[in-house]
Order: C-alpha cells, then sequence, then structure tokens
C-alpha cells in the first residue's frame, strides 16, 4: 500500500469563522426579536394630558384667567418672543431674552404683590422662566395661562391690537 501525501488543509480556521458567524447571526436575531417586542417609547413630544410638568407655579384654564382678567383680579404679562401685534389688552411685555430692559419699562406699574397672569406662544417653558426671573424679583402671585392666544381668544377673552382696537377675532 501506498503512502498518501499529507492532506494540505488551505482554510485551517474555517471552523472557528463559520462558529463567529453562527454566533453573530444569533445575536443579531435576538437583537431584533427583544426590538420588535419591546414595551412602548414615550411619545417624542411631551402631552400635558400625559405628563405633569413641574414648573413652579400653577397653571390656569383660558377660561378661568378670562373670569379672573373680567374681574380685575390679575395683571397680563406677555411674554411672547419678538414684537407682537396682538396681545391681551392692559397687558405688559417681559420677554426673556430683554427682560432686564422690558422689567425697567414697567417697573413703574407693577408692585411685587400684583397676582400675574403669564401668557405665551404656548411653550410654558419660556413663560416659567420670565415667571421664575420675577419670583426671584420678589413677586408672589404668579399664574401661567395654560395654552396660547388662540386659547384665550377660544375662552371668549378680548385681544387687542397695538392701535388699540379690542375685540375678538
Amino acid at each position: 500500500m501506498a503512502e498518501s501525501a499529507p492532506r494540505i488543509q488551505l482554510f485551517p480556521r474555517a471552523r472557528p469563522v463559520r462558529e463567529a458567524a453562527l454566533l453573530l447571526a444569533l445575536a443579531m436575531l435576538c437583537a431584533g426579536l427583544s426590538w420588535a417586542v419591546r414595551t412602548p417609547r414615550l411619545p417624542l413630544k411631551a402631552d400635558l394630558s400625559t405628563y405633569e410638568l413641574d414648573l413652579g407655579f400653577p397653571l390656569i384654564a383660558a377660561a378661568d384667567a378670562v373670569a379672573l382678567f373680567r374681574e380685575n383680579a390679575c395683571v397680563p404679562v406677555d411674554s411672547r418672543a419678538g414684537v407682537q401685534a396682538r396681545r391681551i389688552p392692559g397687558s405688559f411685555v417681559l420677554r426673556s431674552e430683554t427682560f432686564d430692559d422690558d422689567l425697567r419699562e414697567v417697573f413703574d406699574f407693577l408692585s411685587p404683590a400684583d397676582p400675574l397672569l403669564i401668557y405665551g406662544d404656548g411653550n410654558l417653558l419660556v413663560a416659567a422662566a420670565v415667571a421664575g426671573r420675577l419670583q426671584e424679583r420678589g413677586f408672589t402671585d404668579i399664574r401661567l395661562l395654560q395654552g396660547s392666544l388662540d386659547a384665550w381668544e377660544q375662552a371668549g377673552g378680548e385681544v387687542g391690537t397695538d392701535d388699540g382696537e379690542a375685540g375678538h377675532d
């Protein structure tokens, strides 16, 4: 019997490569399954009906705010950025980006004991920032309007323009 030549293995590490590929495929399968059966994630936009924001100041519904305004039981403060043509009649403008300058202009007309109603464009964090700066300066009775100027109008509140006209749009 003739002896055969020793067998030369072209890919000596083929078995470990197959095992690694099998483990990688198994890991990807497990990751895909865990992603498919995971619990629902939080929504990307916070909804006040689902989450309670800790703003540090009480929120007031638009209808309640309109009632307070009609009883002259609050001073409206506009916290919207930029120059706005429409606002609640008699409101003072205190914007976050120009807060100190705006406060100097109205300081003679506001007292720290005045009940303030801060409204904005619907972003309660901006309104709360203005409220926080007012609180730092001694104002104690501060409420935030839940919603924007549109919510105020829908609740029957008056909206004026810079030329002094008031009414419902």
